[in-house]
C-alpha cells in the first residue's frame, strides 16, 4: 500500500524560457512532517502552488492521498489546509470574526470549529482585539487556525515562522510538531533556516536552483553527519595502509587535499599520529570533528550556504 499523501512525479514549472521548478519528485509520508529546505528562491513556494493547483503545472504530475490530482481537485482539495505566503486577514475584525467569515466562505459544516480551531493555536475565542493589533506570532497561530478549520488530514505550510522573534519561531515550531504527534496530521512545511527545519522535520527536500539535490530521512541525515577524525596527511595510500593494518578499521573515506575521514572515533588519537608519523605519512593536522546539516547543505550544493 502506498503511504504517500503527497507524491510529485517529475513536476516541472516554466515561465517562458525559465524554468524554476525542474523534475521534483517527492514523497510526503501520511503522519510525517516533511521539511522542503533551500534558499530564497529555490522554487519551493512554486512547488507548493502547483501542489495545491495555485499554479499551473509545465508537465510533470501530483498525486495526493493515492490517486491523480487531475479532474480529482473538489474531491481532493478539501482534505487539505494551507498557508501560501501571507495569510490575508481584515484587520480591524477580531480573529474569531475573522474565521467565522472564512468558515462562511469555506463551507465548514462543524458548529463549533471556529472555537476548535482557535483553542487548538492557543488563542482565545471571545478576545476583542482586532488582527491589527497581533503580535506577528499571533498572526501566524491566526494563519494555521484558518488552515486547521475543517480538521484537514494535510496541512501545506509556507515559511510558516517567517519574520519570528526566537521565541515566536520556538513557539510555532512546538505548536506544528503537536499537529503531528497529538493530532496526526501529515505536514508539508518549506523554509530556508536549517535549524528550524533539522529540529522539526522527520524527511526532508534539499531544492537548489528548482532542483531536487536529495530526498532522505532525518535520521538517516544524521548518520551521515556523525563524528569523525579528520586527517590531513601527505600520503593518503600510507595513511591507509595504517588504518587498515595497524588500527584494523576500514571505516574511512579519502577526501580532497590530501585529507581523510576516520568514522571510528574510538581510535586514540595520539596513537594514530605515532603511528602515521612512523611510516613517514606527514601529518599536518588530526582532530575530531562532527559536520551538521549546514555543512551537509554546502557539500551538496557545491559550496553554496543557504543564507
Amino acid at each position: 500500500m502506498n503511504d504517500c499523501v503527497i507524491e510529485t512525479q517529475m513536476l516541472t514549472k516554466r515561465y517562458g524560457s525559465t524554468t524554476v521548478v525542474n523534475n521534483v519528485s517527492i514523497h510526503v509520508k501520511r503522519g510525517r512532517i516533511y521539511g522542503l529546505l533551500g534558499r530564497n528562491g529555490a522554487g519551493k513556494t512554486t512547488t507548493m502552488k502547483m501542489i495545491l493547483g495555485l499554479s499551473a503545472i509545465s508537465s510533470g504530475e501530483v498525486r495526493l492521498f493515492g490517486e491523480s490530482l487531475k479532474k480529482n481537485e473538489r474531491k481532493l482539495y478539501p482534505r487539505i489546509g494551507s498557508i501560501i505566503e501571507t495569510p490575508g486577514f481584515y484587520p480591524h475584525l477580531t480573529g474569531t470574526e475573522n474565521l467565522q467569515i472564512f468558515a462562511r466562505i469555506r463551507g465548514t459544516i462543524k458548529q463549533n470549529a471556529v472555537q476548535e480551531a482557535l483553542k487548538t493555536v492557543g488563542l482565545p475565542y471571545d478576545d476583542k482585539k482586532p488582527f491589527s493589533s497581533y503580535s506577528l506570532g499571533m498572526k501566524q497561530r491566526l494563519g494555521i487556525a484558518n488552515a486547521i478549520l475543517n480538521d484537514p488530514e494535510l496541512l501545506i505550510l509556507d515559511e510558516p515562522t517567517n519574520g519570528l522573534d526566537p521565541i515566536g519561531i520556538a513557539e510555532v515550531r512546538a505548536f506544528i510538531r503537536s499537529l503531528s504527534e497529538e493530532y496526526g496530521k501529515t505536514i508539508l512545511i518549506s523554509s530556508h533556516i536549517l535549524t528550524e527545519i533539522a529540529l522539526l522535520a522527520d524527511d526532508i527536500g534539499i531544492l537548489h536552483h528548482g532542483n531536487l539535490l536529495e530526498e532522505n530521512t532525518m535520521a538517516d541525515l544524521e548518520k551521515k553527519n556523525q563524528k569523525y577524525i579528520h586527517i590531513q596527511v601527505t600520503s593518503q595510500s600510507l595513511a591507509a595502509q595504517v588504518l587498515e593494518r595497524v588500527l584494523h578499521t576500514n571505516n574511512y573515506t579519502a577526501e580532497a587535499d590530501n585529507s581523510m575521514r576516520i568514522y571510528d572515533t574510538g581510535i586514540d588519537l595520539v596513537e594514530l599520529n605515532k603511528a602515521l608519523v612512523s611510516v613517514g605519512a606527514g601529518v599536518s593536522t588530526i582532530q575530531i570533528c562532527s559536520d551538521n546539516l549546514e555543512d551537509y547543505f554546502k557539500k551538496i550544493t557545491g559550496g553554496v550556504g543557504i543564507e
